[in-house]
């Protein structure tokens, strides 16, 4: 080999998304239903990045590859990455951001992985040909202010339901639970009579009559009301409101209306406390529903139910601002999980940690013990359902000086949640892992356009939009893998200053290591990322 000449072996590609025509179509329209008409995608239907940031001029400008993945730099161009040297107009130093279109890792699952999703996929093969029972997979997503947000539970709502159908909104709280709480295709309206009560609340009761959410909202006065107002009135077939209440000693009336119209007159009065349910239909809609205490009595409600009478998926977004995991042991089991059950989930997902990881007297066995309780508790009201359990996306510590660290609680919980729903039988999916590791936030908030909050713990409405499309693409990795022909595994790239060499001619080339059997199976019990597409844990 002539002097100079350097050959470099690159391992193989790690897994990427499997992406039919149909998986495709559906990604592009769930990226529209989350983003908004107006927003720019962040990726098209080739799964190719839309550039955001104008190039680097010359041989070392910074590469868009197709699909995830962080930027891809040629050569020795270091300095486009943040935490890396460079200079501004004046001199000073300063670090360019990064197109956050091209932000966020593909990661398979873990804990227990695919096999803990055999249910939800038997149940949307089901679908798809016409063999489920009720016409329904319905996908229950519990989480904190992430959640709540309604971003990433939104574009998993719309790709689902553009590929298999369109069951309906699912499970809408009657009265907004916190501020975070945004439902993407309906609007809450409601008097300030009504009292918000959960885990988290300070003067709250410590009843538990929380219900399938785990927060309950209760009102006496006439002028009370709460209303749901849907943005689009124009689905096909009919609309079925299933509305979710206590029934209680000293229980009041309430009056339910539909587009203005009293339609029903409710009574919750009861021996003892209870589930109650209230059934009505209506051709077309959704509706605008209200409902509206009559004064006689303490009215407590849970919320309500919107399906339609079409085969499809149906998405419940669960979330409350500020909650933990472990608060699911403060609700009643009996009427959640008479909820639940009625509800008959196919898949339920746990979302929690980010609220945890400031609990830094809690020692971890015990967040562990409490996990696994919660996690019993699911068991025990839907044993056939799948569960799949997201860990907290990165959360760095700011000091007094404005620098970011590392907060090693984060990557406590993490492990905790991997290894917690591998004994349990739930997949695990790792958020931060997907954000690019410790203090990768930095880099999120930082780019252009930014992917998160500059209180570098919420993520933009771009973010959770791009962690909706890998979550899902995870969740559906092996459910497509399963209708592909096996893909060709590349065993590496040679990269040569000059001629291609002759096989075997190369002294000194080190062959890269074989590719696991499990690599592309995605049912281990280890996190695998994509290869070359970790973020800079490096500082702006």
């Amino acid at each position: 080999m002539g002097p100079g000449r350097t050959v470099v072996a690159l391992p193989p590609p790690g897994p990427t998304p499997i992406l039919n025509d149909e998986a495709r179509a559906a990604r592009v329209y769930a990226q529209r239903a989350a983003l908004g008409e107006r927003a720019t995608l962040l990726e098209d239907a080739e799964g190719q990045p839309f550039p955001s940031l104008a190039p680097l001029p010359g041989p070392e400008a910074l590469v868009q590859p197709a699909g995830f993945g962080a930027p891809v730099v040629a050569g020795s161009n270091l300095d486009a990455l943040p935490g890396s040297r460079g200079t501004g107009l004046d001199g000073t130093a300063m670090a360019p951001a990064i197109n956050g279109n091209l932000l966020g890792n593909f990661i398979l699952l873990g804990g227990a992985g695919a096999e803990a999703l055999g249910n939800f996929h038997d149940a949307l093969r089901r679908l798809k040909q016409g063999r489920d029972p009720d016409n329904k997979v319905r996908v229950l997503v519990y989480g904190a202010s992430h959640t709540a947000a309604d971003v990433y539970p939104a574009y998993l709502r719309a790709y689902l339901q553009h590929r298999f159908g369109a069951g309906g909104q699912g499970y809408i709280p009657l009265v907004r639970p916190s501020k975070f709480y945004r439902p993407s295709t309906l609007t809450l309206e409601s008097s300030r009579g009504w009292k918000v009560e959960h885990a988290q609340t300070r003067e709250g009761r410590d009843d538990g009559y929380f219900g399938l959410l785990g927060a309950s909202v209760s009102a006496k006065k006439k002028k009370d009301f709460g209303r749901v107002i849907p943005v689009d009135t124009k689905a096909k077939g009919t609309t079925h409101y299933d509305l979710y209440f206590l029934r209680q000693p000293g229980g009041g009336r309430f009056k339910l209306s539909i587009d203005g119209k009293v339609v029903a007159t409710i009574n919750t009065k009861a021996k003892e406390a209870a589930p109650g349910y209230h059934v009505v239909a209506r051709d077309g809609g959704p509706h605008t529903i209200e409902v509206a205490p009559l004064g006689d009595g303490e009215v407590r409600l849970f919320g309500v139910v919107l399906e339609n009478d079409q085969p499809g998926v149906v998405v419940d977004t669960l979330g409350i601002g500020g909650t933990r995991a472990a608060n699911h042991l403060k609700w009643n089991e009996h009427v959640w999980s008479d909820n639940l059950r009625r509800r008959d989930p196919d898949l339920i997902v746990l979302a929690y940690g980010t609220n945890e990881s400031v609990d830094e007297d809690q020692p971890i066995e015990v967040y562990r013990k409490n996990l696994r309780e919660v996690l019993a508790r699911l068991r025990r009201a839907s044993p056939v359902a799948s569960c799949l359990l997201i860990g907290p996306g990165d959360f760095p510590v700011k000091g007094a000086d404005g620098s970011f660290g590392p907060r090693p609680r984060v990557a406590q919980i993490a492990l905790a949640q991997r290894e917690v729903a591998g004994e349990a039988g739930c997949a695990f999916w790792d958020a931060m892992q997907f954000m690019g590791g410790e203090l990768s936030m930095v880099t999120w908030a930082a780019a252009e356009p930014a992917m998160a909050q500059s209180d570098h713990l919420h993520l933009t409405r771009r973010g959770y939009a791009r962690m909706g499309m890998a979550l899902t693409d995870a969740l559906m990795f092996d459910y497509d893998a399963a209708t592909v022909a096996p893909p060709v595994v590349d065993r590496g790239t040679q990269l040569a200053s000059g001629p291609a060499p002759v096989a075997g001619a190369v002294p000194g080339l080190v062959e890269p290591e074989p590719v696991p059997t499990d690599s592309l199976a995605g049912s281990g019990s280890e996190d695998r990322v994509a290869s070359g597409t970790a973020q800079p844990a490096s500082l702006p």
